[in-house]
């Protein structure tokens, strides 16, 4: 069928409008996104030191009560920073109990996490320029991510969807569209971080559990 020269230009307006639609709609989740980290940001920053030991201490509690945490033997954690819940003697206590601890080498440039072991964690980490904890070049041991059992992640709002907002640079979401196997993902945070829905992409990658001070969520 040949279509006349307005039908040809009602469609195209169409299929423009459409554009401009979509367009419009994700300028607007983007918005919300960049909205909410900032107030749930600065809402955990507000967080006391005391404050900050304390839930972290909770949390950490209710992770080694997890079947996942039982189960594992090579586990994935991010180093706290920050105002972040803390995991360094989640990761002191982890290692006390023999399992193997991964933690992650930032690559700004890149955009990308690499693996390494970590076997001490108050002799084999560094600061970097920006005073996060990373490992020395002498205790660097690369580590592939097939191997791992675990994933502790960090996240600045989440809901019980598992639906999470990081920092916005998008390093835990590319680290695990990549994983080459289904491993459980399970996220720190205090209970101020929930949130009743977070705006997500398509792009973003959702965890399987949210640890906060007060409870374990099974997101669904």
């Amino acid at each position: 069928m040949v279509l006349d020269t307005n039908k040809k230009l009602c469609l195209k307006l169409h299929f423009f409008a459409q554009g401009l639609a979509f367009n419009a709609f994700l300028f607007l989740k983007i918005s919300m996104k960049k909205k909410i980290r900032r107030e749930f940001k600065a809402k955990r920053d507000l967080l006391s030191k005391e404050e900050l030991i304390e839930k972290s201490s909770e949390i950490k509690k209710k992770v080694f009560e997890l079947k996942e945490f039982k189960k594992a033997k090579t586990i994935f954690s991010y180093i706290s920073f920050k105002s972040e819940v803390r995991t360094s003697e989640l990761i002191k206590e982890s290692l006390k109990k023999k399992k193997r601890i991964i933690i992650p080498i930032t690559d700004f440039k890149q955009n990308k996490l690499y693996l390494s072991e970590i076997k001490d964690f108050e002799k084999e980490l560094e600061p970097t320029l920006i005073g996060l904890f990373q490992p020395k070049r002498e205790f660097l041991r690369p580590v592939n991510a097939k191997e791992l059992d675990l994933i502790i992640v960090p996240g600045i709002a989440f809901d019980e969807k598992g639906n999470r907002i990081g920092s916005g640079k998008g390093f835990f979401d590319k680290f695990l569209s990549e994983l080459p196997k289904k491993i459980p993902v399970i996220a720190l945070a205090f209970e101020s971080q929930l949130a009743k829905e977070v705006p997500c992409e398509c792009h973003d990658m959702k965890v399987e559990k949210i640890v906060t001070e007060k409870r374990v969520i099974e997101c669904k």
